[in-house]
């Protein structure tokens, strides 16, 4: 009696790994946009629940709250770029940085991506007052993408503390500085 062996003969192993190759091939471009995508709306979602969070603090404690780019985690960088992360502190004094560690009332380190963040010229913070109102001048936080040069999304803050987040992925929007 003869027995039959099942299973699958080279030819069939070759051409199921040349589909599964081109298969991937046409994928990796959309799961590359896919990734960025999730990083960006990481990164917007961070910045907004972070400025909501410090106008929240602000009129609970009555004080004023700060939000500013850190590089370290403990003091506030004075330049625009907030690639690295931001602090959410308590800015009693007004002075611009924390008075010390239990000043701190959030970190966000951000990793590095290839979405810088910017803000607009001159407002390098965020100082929200005890009422919930961030005066000076309203403020955009700009993602744009090193690769292109275009604009992938932007935080905005109002003089009276309002936050809106505009997501560009879908638009062909060029960036306000030069990433």
């Amino acid at each position: 009696m003869r027995r039959h062996h099942r299973g699958f003969t080279l030819a069939e192993l070759v051409v199921t790994v040349a589909v599964l190759g081109i298969t991937l091939a046409l994928a990796l471009p959309s799961l590359r946009l896919l990734r960025e995508r999730a990083h960006a709306l990481d990164a917007l979602h961070g910045l907004t629940t972070s400025l909501a969070a410090a106008r929240m603090a602000a009129v609970a404690r009555g004080r004023p709250v700060s939000v500013c780019p850190s590089a370290d985690g403990l003091h506030c960088r004075t330049d625009l770029i907030w690639d690295e992360g931001w602090l959410v502190f308590v800015d009693a004094d007004r002075s611009g940085q924390p008075a010390g560690p239990g000043a701190i009332l959030h970190h966000v380190q951000r990793a590095a991506t290839d979405l810088p963040v910017r803000a607009t010229a001159g407002r390098h913070r965020v100082r929200y007052q005890p009422d919930g109102m961030a005066g000076g001048s309203n403020i955009s936080l700009s993602l744009c993408r090193r690769s292109d040069g275009r604009l992938v999304g932007q935080v905005v803050v109002n003089l009276a503390g309002r936050i809106r987040s505009e997501n560009s992925l879908e638009r062909e929007l060029p960036c306000p500085f030069q990433p």
